[in-house]
């Protein structure tokens, strides 16, 4: 049953008038894991039973990740300054634990010096060089078509990569 004052609702509102959750920001901060998963669940059950706008929740969503990827992201630069912790030790606050630990760990081997790294490297750009450029071929493939190494003689029969997709929404914020 379409409930006509759900679909005029901003979809913030409307998830908090059907899941009975107060999405207000400074309840955001007290959800943990089950509530965020309960008020998922909700509103599935809500969109499919027709009471939310599934389009109108997936921009909210969108938009929601966007929102809080820029925060996280903005507000990580001042905490990582901010909030030491201590090794070996965590902060618990709102239903998290927070630790610090080295994250994005990587190595730059082309300062090793190491001649086999040098050469491996090196034969593993080109072979990637030469498949992207055998891929490139085989997607102009179209039907089964006869191929004959120039060097063996051996012939056999190239057929069109498979090509696989799913239809779907793109949202891009504007």
């Amino acid at each position: 049953m379409r409930h006509a004052s759900a679909m005029q609702l901003p979809a913030c509102e409307a998830v908090t008038l059907f899941t009975g959750n107060d999405l207000a920001p400074e309840s955001l901060i007290k959800l943990d894991r089950a509530t965020i998963a309960r008020i998922v669940k909700d509103t599935e059950q809500l969109i499919a039973d027709g009471e939310l706008d599934s389009v109108r929740m997936l921009v909210l969503a969108k938009k929601g990740q966007e929102l809080f990827n820029s925060l996280e992201k903005t507000a990580r630069r001042y905490a990582e300054e901010h909030a030491r912790v201590a090794r070996h030790d965590k902060l618990r606050l709102f239903d998290a634990e927070i630790i610090e630990k080295e994250t994005g760990v990587s190595y730059d081997y082309s300062v090793c010096n190491d001649a086999t790294w040098n050469e491996l490297h090196d034969v593993q750009a080109e072979v990637h060089q030469k498949l992207k450029q055998r891929e490139a071929y085989l997607k102009t493939v179209t039907t089964p078509t006869l191929s004959v190494d120039r060097y063996t003689g051996e012939v056999w029969e190239v057929k069109p990569p498979l090509r696989t997709s799913k239809q779907g929404l793109n949202v891009s914020l504007k």
